[in-house]
């Protein structure tokens, strides 16, 4: 069983919400907090503009957690303080969330340098080869493939005139 498994109330939480209030978790947004019961934890959570917000969350019953925000107020949702207000009272989770997070960083970093030196490569490999190609060519023969390369080159800016042309925008 993975951590994901262990985040009861913060899986109900959008994208957007979940992101953030990792933000504020890791910004010390969360001004204070207390556990109120089985499940239930208090607390407020600094917003923007300076706004404060009570906060309680029931990782029990996670639709029951209210949140004084503009977002939640009234509504039954996972704002952003409350998952950081969640995150404040399980810290191991967020440590966790962030290892996992740094390890795809760091599989991804090292798939892309796999691919770079592949990339590198072959494309020296290539290199190789034209260059040789063009050095057995006769200046004759480097002009008319220099020509021809422009032009397609050229007529890859612009469309084939037919490919735009309806015959009856230009007759009445």
């Amino acid at each position: 069983m993975g951590i994901w498994d262990d985040l009861k109330l913060v899986h109900l939480a959008s994208n957007t919400s979940f992101s953030r209030g990792m933000a504020y978790y890791q910004s010390k947004e969360v001004l204070n907090g207390e556990k109120c019961g089985d499940g239930i934890y208090k607390g407020q959570v600094s917003g923007s503009q300076e706004n404060i917000y009570d906060v309680t969350i029931d990782i029990n019953h996670p639709r029951k957690s209210s949140c004084s925000c503009p977002f939640s107020s009234g509504r039954r949702v996972i704002c952003k303080h409350m998952v950081a207000l969640y995150f404040y009272h399980f810290p191991q989770q967020a440590e966790a969330i962030f290892a996992e997070w740094e390890e795809e960083v760091r599989e991804k970093e090292a798939r892309y340098q796999e691919w770079e030196s592949e990339y590198t490569i072959a494309r020296q490999q290539e290199l190789k080869e034209i260059t040789a190609y063009v050095k057995s060519l006769t200046d004759e023969q480097v002009r008319e493939a220099l020509i021809a390369a422009l032009l397609k080159d050229f007529n890859s800016t612009y469309p084939d005139f037919e490919d735009d042309f309806d015959e009856e925008d230009y007759y009445f």
